[in-house]
């Protein structure tokens, strides 16, 4: 089977909580992935393993420490600040797969996505976003919806979208904060470790009556 690089770019019933609590940690070989490492490896669901590839470059090294230190530090500030915030997050699906990333600096499985810039329109920040942490451009984006939750340590506005995909192209991680990113499948998600605001989408598209993608 053909492998295909990616180059580098810049990274009591059974209630809608209850069933958000099922998706817990697991890997599959068997899936589309891309590795966090400077070439970045594309390989194909039909491939039972990886290769190993270059490993990053001091820069993105360099991010990386920044992002670990900086962050853990931010949320105390957001906290004592009180700040408020609003965010974006992108849910890309290829058929019934999802795709979802792994940061540098977090815990768990998550969406791409990232905060509103002023005077930036939540679409055009998260289509910016998907562009800058994948490398995936993305024409238009189908809304859905927004929570307001306590995330992060700050009161977030997360706006919601999502863009369905044939195939998915080559994606160009940053590999700085964005570091991974893979096609999950439905059965997959409920046994992986996702953060928050990847639990409080599922959660919130099974209160709304949406029917889990197959």
């Amino acid at each position: 089977m053909r492998r295909r690089r990616v180059h580098r770019g810049r990274t009591g019933g059974r209630t809608a909580s209850a069933r958000a609590r099922r998706y817990r940690g697991h890997t599959d070989p068997c899936s589309i992935w891309c590795a966090p490492t400077c070439g970045g490896v594309y390989v194909d669901c039909a491939m039972s393993g990886s290769r190993r590839a270059p490993l990053p470059s001091l820069l993105d090294l360099a991010w990386r420490t920044a992002f670990r230190v900086g962050f853990p530090l931010a949320r105390i500030w957001w906290r004592l600040a009180h700040v408020r915030h609003d965010g974006v997050a992108v849910a890309v699906y290829v058929g019934p797969a999802l795709l979802l990333v792994r940061c540098s600096y977090r815990t768990g499985w998550h969406l791409p996505g990232g905060g509103v810039r002023r005077g930036e329109t939540p679409d055009a920040a998260a289509r910016r976003e998907l562009s800058e942490e994948i490398g995936l451009l993305a024409s238009a984006l189908v809304p859905a919806g927004s929570l307001c939750t306590f995330w992060d340590g700050r009161r977030d506005r997360v706006h919601f979208f999502e863009l369905r995909l044939v195939k998915l192209p080559r994606l160009q991680l940053d590999n700085r904060e964005v570091i991974e990113a893979r096609l999950t499948s439905p059965i997959e998600l409920q046994s992986m470790v996702l953060t928050k605001l990847v639990a409080a989408y599922l959660a919130r598209r099974l209160s709304l009556g949406d029917p889990e993608p197959t």
